[in-house]
């Protein structure tokens, strides 16, 4: 039988509250018929799709990059900057914004679970169910850190997080029901949720999955699972998961001298999101926003910012007044003069081989595992732990040692993070997630950790649609 299918309702207001029948009569996101979907391969090929979303500009492929570090104080504005005023300065309704992108992401691995759950149980349907739990669970991870507060950290009690949809929602005509219009569920409720299905798929996929770094496997998920106990203040699951994956993967903390280069190879992703060539984004890629190609250098070694790109983005001097001169990963940073002022641009994103706007996107790194496992070795007092795992960053990148102790260590482990992790979309969400008030570089107000403008708007769109909706307090 034929099944007509709306997806996600109140993302389409437009489509909900104007002309319904182009969004009814949608059949399917996929070209394939309902008996290729109801397949191990048909499954496969649906979920696949989940990663072409992952390439959106409003997630992987530029913004929730760049924005989590010009919310805060890693980057800021270029002279010529046309992108990202609204949050450099942090301003009402400017943040984050991936409801939409998300949501469809969402829809998408709805379908993928339903069937694959009816499937014979194959260590491949088991791959591909596990695969979508745990890509579902990564994505309410991402609405629930721009959404909604982290556990532990409310603000005047306000617990609610973002709409909780498991299932997916056919449509085959008459009156909508309540259930196109999901309230949001609580933040204790989301993170359960978050673990839950990260949890479940990574049992699933255990032993049965590919190990590919551009889809979730076992490991990845396993990894990005060491993140959510992190920001959950769960320290002891952290540093299990962590140990999982270090005593697992093949990827090693980068040990060379050319810093760039593990991001030209992705030699620590345990998981990426990998573009092909035609699927690059050009000027409106992370390479084009985070800088320029080379062209005219001056006296004083500075590019002169004539190349192509749109370079809206420069690390903060405050960022870059942080690395030691030894420091490999300040020997990567690119200096110029824009409109004759100088600056420093990332190179972490420099175009995969040499296509302009061609950025695989590390989504998560061995050394953000061991980061991770090191401050919640610290928050644990387990001293000569913690020393260990930040010291290997620190030696790695042509540091000397740390004998720190107590909060000395913490703020070492938490200084290598943001000076490891820049540019890569973690900033904002690290001050966030601790409570803490999010500092901005020099000419720029500090914001409160309580002030409303650290969550981000439900948009009037989606308010609209969703009558059940409620937004967050400020908004």
């Amino acid at each position: 039988m034929k099944i007509s299918k709306l997806y996600i309702p109140f993302v389409c207001a437009s489509l909900l509250l104007g002309s319904c029948d182009s969004l009814l009569d949608t059949e399917s996101k996929t070209l394939l018929s309902q008996e290729q979907i109801q397949t191990e391969k048909g499954c496969e090929a649906m979920l696949i799709g989940a990663y072409d979303l992952l390439q959106s500009a409003y997630l992987y492929g530029r913004d929730l990059i760049n924005i989590p570090e010009v919310l805060a104080d890693n980057s800021t504005l270029s002279p010529t900057a046309t992108r990202y005023k609204g949050q450099a300065d942090n301003r009402i309704g400017s943040h984050v914004d991936i409801w939409v992108d998300s949501y469809q992401i969402i829809a998408l691995l709805n379908e993928v679970i339903s069937y694959a759950e009816e499937l014979p149980e194959t260590s491949k349907a088991k791959a591909v169910l596990g695969e979508a739990l745990a890509l579902r669970g990564f994505t309410y991870f991402n609405l629930a850190r721009v959404y909604g507060r982290e556990p532990g950290h409310l603000v005047d009690n306000f617990q609610l997080c973002v709409p909780l949809l498991l299932k997916p929602f056919y449509y085959n005509g008459g009156q909508l029901g309540e259930d196109v219009y999901p309230a949001r569920a609580t933040v204790t409720e989301t993170w359960a949720q978050i673990e839950n299905d990260m949890t479940r798929g990574f049992e699933l996929m255990k032993g049965n999955e590919t190990n590919s770094t551009h889809r979730m496997s076992a490991l990845s998920c396993m990894a990005l699972l060491s993140r959510v106990y992190l920001y959950e203040g769960k320290w002891q699951e952290c540093i299990d998961a962590a140990n999982y994956v270090t005593a697992n993967a093949k990827q090693k903390v980068f040990d060379g001298t050319d810093y760039k280069e593990l991001f030209k190879t992705q030699s620590e992703s345990l998981f990426y999101v990998f573009f092909t060539e035609s699927e690059g984004l050009g000027s409106s890629s992370l390479q084009s926003t985070n800088g320029m190609l080379p062209s005219e250098i001056d006296e004083e070694g500075y590019d002169l910012a004539k190349g192509v790109g749109d370079g809206d983005l420069v690390m903060s001097d405050e960022l870059v007044s942080l690395y030691q001169p030894e420091d490999i990963r300040f020997q990567s940073l690119r200096k110029a003069k824009i409109n004759g002022i100088k600056a420093w641009w990332t190179t972490k994103y420099g175009g995969y081989l040499g296509v302009f706007g061609l950025d695989n996107v590390p989504v998560i790194r061995i050394s953000e595992v061991v980061l991770n496992r090191a401050e919640a070795e610290a928050e644990l007092n387990h001293t000569d732990a913690a020393q260990d795992d930040v010291n290997e960053i620190r030696t790695k990148r042509g540091l000397t040692e740390t004998t720190a102790t107590g909060t000395d260590l913490l703020n070492e482990v938490l200084l290598q993070r943001r000076l490891e992790l820049c540019q890569e979309g973690h900033r904002f969400f690290d001050l966030k997630r601790r409570g803490q008030n999010i500092t901005k570089p020099a000419g720029r107000t500090e914001v409160a950790y309580e002030d409303f403008r650290v969550v981000g708007r439900i948009s009037d769109t989606q308010m609209d649609a969703n009558k059940n909706l409620v937004n967050n307090p400020g908004y």
